[in-house]
């Protein structure tokens, strides 16, 4: 199952691996880093995360503000995601760069 995200209304599908482990850092990121930049939407990603995983639905996690900062400054999945994770970070990226202007 893949969990899709939403950015600039432009789709990004994870696989579930990939998705798991992002969820996992992010978790880990808001409860060892309290205050760093990305924390404050973390946990929020990852009940996302979470919930489309338990819940088997396709219904895209929009991400702006707090919560693609939170993608944008989560820790690399490692060796997951490969292309799928590199699209999503791009477009997390693009809009870290418009709203720091």
């Amino acid at each position: 199952m893949d969990v899709v995200f939403e950015v600039a209304s432009q789709r990004y599908p994870l696989d579930e691996r990939a998705a798991t482990l992002m969820a996992e850092n992010l978790r880990v990121k808001a409860a060892h880093e309290p205050g760093a930049e990305g924390t404050r939407g973390a946990r929020a990603v990852a009940d996302a995360i979470e919930l489309r995983l338990i819940e088997d639905t396709a219904d895209p996690i929009t991400l702006g503000g707090d919560e693609a900062e939170a993608v944008f400054y989560a820790p690399e999945v490692p060796n997951g995601g490969g292309d799928r994770l590199s699209a999503l970070r791009h477009a997390v990226e693009r809009l870290h760069d418009e709203w720091i202007r």
